[in-house]
């Protein structure tokens, strides 16, 4: 348990002590709060929701009259077989009469408020449902749990500053490096302006720097644009000065400084990449690579025995059609009816195995398919090495299994020709590998089986016969001599994500220790899904999205097919998802912090239906005309943007306003954008780009004048900047800003203490505690 008093991410929380009766949590059922007036910059808790992935709003009321509503979205507390990755970790927890041994978590979540206006109340989310972290997201019944809150406040009001009210939230040394360099480590620092009327603005941008004895900055970070009430994360590089041993700690000051700011901020640091240990607590250090947060699109690849059947049914009946065995073995009352289209298909004596001499890979052109991924405008692909039949598409020892496309037909290494071709070919390309560590019918996953993953021979579903597993080597241990040297195998490949899935018994620390470590050593940034047994570096929605920013990197994964990521011969050319949607998603999901992994299903001779080809051509144009918009890009901390039409992504040189429906005439964008009178904002992509759109300030936001030459221009999201340098003098007026210790101490007069202000478990207690 936490102490009862403590800082997380540069907040203060007051958090419930154990006792084995009363309450330590209150239930989010719309309780409004009342709240010592005055402006706050943000708002926090420490939540979990009690299944699947709870969300609300959570409404800000201000003195003016005026509302703000921003979305919060709460993973469950307890997750199985994917283990989700919390903020606070707790080894077990305690049941009416025993204690699980399951992790279980508590969430931060943080919502902007509006710095400028003076707060009067929160409403908090009324959350009665959410949805299923399985397939599709269903929608399930849900609730929210707060275990504690926390207002960050503004710039004192009766503080006189001149220039940005900058300060430094909070700083952290990671075990990531930058791209290119030779290890050069990052330091994450988030910076806000808690003003209420001075910008950061270039050309007197604000230069980050890190002050240590056990390390000097090479890469300064600088921040070139921040309005009130805005918030910027940035990365300076530094490197440890001689004679300082990788992995020791001890303190570091952040040092931000323009003309009229002077900022320090001191934190306890880690010099250097540090070794990983083959401990849950050291792989959960391990966290997604700028590469892979820039990469934003990535293709799936399906393709296995389970591509010679390739049927899953259609509409409302449709299954994934990689589950053809699973389903085929559920017998006649499964609602795919795969055990009535295989009878009278193929007949009652033929097996699933029958189907591997048909896996033919006899058209198949690796140089055509990777040319196809960067037309798309990927970055990176994940490729199927091994699916839940248990046939890999690559070469592995004879002690650990011969039922491999080498061994067997097409007696051919896929995997490593898709590789080879990639690094040919699209050597940008970042090649990765989908593993599924359990096999449903592998005889000796039954010790360890459960769900639908039970291991044991299969049965023929028509005759009842046990059937032998094709390619089968008697194991002592499955964890040990299939799943680590199976693994291992993808990782000297030099697989750059290893694209777990189901989880279950494993050893997955021992491998990515390992793994880590030896990447490390070769300047190599890898990725870990969150379905190898540990919360790995992202979450993984199947099917589904996320309706609002979740700072845990996150991907979308889904198929162009409706609902099958192998191939589906009975689905319909019109049912696949076209270009228009492959973009709209893409940019919907990239302004939440996610990423999109789009997958195609290629036919068992290794062809690509033409239809996902001719969709995923036509997407790529328009990606690669808007690509500054999309890749290394961020989200904004304000909002992802406003309504199903408007999407906001950031860089350190521009902002993007993406509108997702056609324009007609004078669009009005309801956010406080960083916008300045005088900015010229231009088209970015279409046969329009570069023209300057007229703007002016509305209310809150900003109207733009969009011409009919720049709605026709264009097709499907059309794309505004605003960039954060122009020509001329822009500047905030001004001395220097206060230290952050300084304004801390302002702070005191008011009796915040040195941080935000904390609501006391004690008096939420009157709302109904759970």
């Amino acid at each position: 348990m936490p102490e009862k008093n403590f800082v997380y991410n540069g907040f203060n929380y007051s958090f419930a002590e154990y006792s084995e009766s009363g309450n330590d949590n209150m239930l989010a059922k719309g309780q409004s709060l009342s709240v010592p007036r005055g402006r706050y910059f943000s708002v926090q808790m420490l939540a979990a929701g009690e299944t699947g992935l709870a969300a609300g709003f959570v409404n800000a009321t201000y003195s003016d009259g005026s509302t703000s509503s921003t979305q919060v979205l709460v993973p469950a507390w307890w997750s199985w077989p994917y283990p989700a990755g919390g903020d606070l970790i707790f080894p077990n927890y305690y049941t009416n009469q025993t204690t699980d041994y399951n992790r279980s978590n508590i969430y931060q979540t943080i919502n902007w408020l509006d710095s400028t206006k003076e707060l009067v109340s929160l409403t908090l989310p009324n959350v009665t449902a959410g949805s299923d972290s399985g397939p599709g997201g269903t929608a399930i019944t849900t609730r929210l749990h707060i275990f504690s809150a926390s207002l960050m406040p503004a710039e004192n009001a009766t503080i006189q500053t001149n220039g940005p009210a900058i300060e430094v939230q909070y700083a952290r040394s990671t075990q990531k490096w930058m791209e290119g360099t030779d290890k050069t480590q990052v330091i994450e620092v988030l910076v806000n302006n808690a003003g209420s009327s001075d910008w950061v603005l270039s050309p007197d941008a604000v230069t980050a720097r890190v002050i240590s004895d056990g390390f000097e900055t090479v890469t300064p970070a600088v921040i070139k644009r921040l309005k009130p009430g805005d918030q910027a994360m940035v990365e300076i590089g530094v490197v440890n000065k001689a004679g300082v041993r990788r992995g020791t700690s001890g303190n570091a000051t952040v040092v931000l400084s323009a003309s009229n700011v002077s900022v320090s901020f001191t934190f306890n640091a880690t010099y250097g990449i540090a070794d990983y240990q083959p401990t849950y607590e050291s792989i959960y250090t391990h966290e997604t690579p700028s590469w892979y947060n820039n990469a934003k699109f990535g293709i799936f690849i399906h393709w296995g025995v389970y591509s010679v059947p390739g049927w899953g049914n259609s509409g409302k009946n449709e299954s994934y059609a990689e589950w053809y065995w699973w389903d085929l073995n559920k017998g006649p009352s499964d609602s795919s009816q795969t055990y009535q289209y295989h009878e009278r298909t193929y007949g009652p004596e033929v097996v699933y195995d029958d189907f591997i001499q048909n896996f033919t890979a006899a058209t198949f052109d690796p140089a055509a398919w990777v040319n196809l991924f960067a037309a798309s405008g990927a970055q990176y692909f994940v490729q199927v090495s091994k699916h839940h039949d248990g046939y890999a598409i690559f070469d592995l020892p004879s002690k650990v299994t011969n039922r491999t496309s080498v061994a067997l037909p097409p007696h051919r290494n896929l995997l490593q020709e898709i590789f080879s071709a990639a690094e040919h070919y699209q050597p940008h390309l970042h090649r990765a590998t989908y593993y599924s560590l359990p096999e449903w019918f592998h005889p000796d996953y039954r010790p360890l089986g459960f769900g639908q993953w039970p291991g044991g021979n299969a049965t023929n579903p028509f005759t009842n016969a046990t059937l032998p597993y094709t390619g089968y080597v008697p194991l002592s241990n499955y964890i040990t001599d299939k799943i680590l040297p199976e693994m291992q195998t993808l990782a000297d490949m030099g697989t750059e994500i290893l694209w777990c899935d189901i989880g279950g018994p494993n050893l997955t620390a021992d491998f990515a220790a390992s793994w880590f470590n030896t990447a490390a050593a070769q300047n190599r940034q890898v990725v870990l899904d969150a379905r190898c047994g540990l919360p790995g570096d992202f979450d993984t929605p199947e099917y589904a999205r996320y309706g609002a920013v979740q700072r845990r990197k996150w991907e979308s994964n889904l198929g162009m097919d409706p609902f099958s990521y192998g191939y589906n011969r009975a689905t319909p050319a019109s049912a696949y998802l076209n270009a228009s949607s492959i973009v709209t998603s893409l940019v919907d999901i990239i302004s939440k912090n996610g990423n999109l992994l789009l997958d195609i299903g290629p036919r068992a001779d290794g062809s690509i239906v033409e239809v996902e080809e001719r969709n995923l051509r036509e997407a790529g144009e328009w990606i690669h005309n808007h690509a500054e918009a999309i890749f290394n890009t961020t989200y904004w901390f304000v909002m992802p943007g406003v309504g199903d039409t408007v999407r906001f992504t950031q860089t350190g040189d521009a902002f993007y306003i993406h509108l997702l429906e056609r324009p007609r005439g004078t669009v009005r964008v309801e956010a406080p954008v960083p916008w300045r009178e005088g900015d010229e904002v231009t088209v970015i992509g279409g046969k329009r780009s570069g023209d300057v759109v007229p703007c002016r300030a509305v209310g809150g936001g900003i109207e733009m004048d969009v011409s009919e030459e720049v709605v026709e221009g264009d097709k499907w999201v059309w794309v505004f900047k605003i960039p954060f340098e122009r020509n001329g003098n822009l500047t905030s007026a001004g001395g220097p800003t206060q230290t952050s210790a300084a304004r801390r101490s302002a702070m005191d007069v008011w009796g915040w203490g040195a941080g935000p202000l904390v609501f006391a478990l004690s008096f939420m207690g009157v709302f109904g505690w759970m």
